[in-house]
């Protein structure tokens, strides 16, 4: 579901298939501490009995990057210095949700020629007039060595 908050929009993203994991350690979990409990009822002594420990899993979240990476390459063949005025002015970096956006993201994919390229590939890169374009894609050729 898309709305007008373009921030919202990338934020609002499902918790991916990692909830499918947790089901099935806390099945798992449960089943065993069934298992302890149902020797507990036969047991004459509780001492020895040791119950499951929890694994913790973490939430993992993902943000949906089709939307800003489009607002970017829409904004293709403008100066950067507008291109990027605009971005600061469309997120609310004063936020936690537009500062990650912002930086985080959408930041990390423009190359300028001043900033040292991050360890993925840019997907913009500015010319040397200031003007945002689509990075060339790596030839296979040079992905093989």
């Amino acid at each position: 579901m898309s709305t007008k908050n373009l921030a919202r929009t990338i934020l609002e993203a499902g918790r991916g298939p990692a909830g499918w994991g947790r089901r099935a350690d806390n099945r798992s979990e449960r089943a065993e501490t069934r298992h302890a409990l149902a020797n507990l009822r036969h047991a004459e002594e509780a001492d020895d009995l040791l119950f499951p420990v929890g694994k913790k899993r973490n939430r993992l979240l993902g943000d949906k990057l089709g939307a800003p990476e489009r607002w970017l390459a829409s904004r293709v063949g403008r100066p950067w210095s507008k291109v990027r005025s605009e971005l600061f002015s469309r997120f609310d970096t004063r936020t936690l949700a537009g500062r990650h956006i912002v930086h985080d993201h959408m930041l990390r994919w423009v190359a300028e020629q001043a900033r040292p390229l991050s360890s993925c590939p840019p997907k913009f890169v500015v010319d040397r007039r200031g003007i945002l374009r689509h990075a060339p894609r790596p030839s296979s050729e040079q992905n093989r060595s």
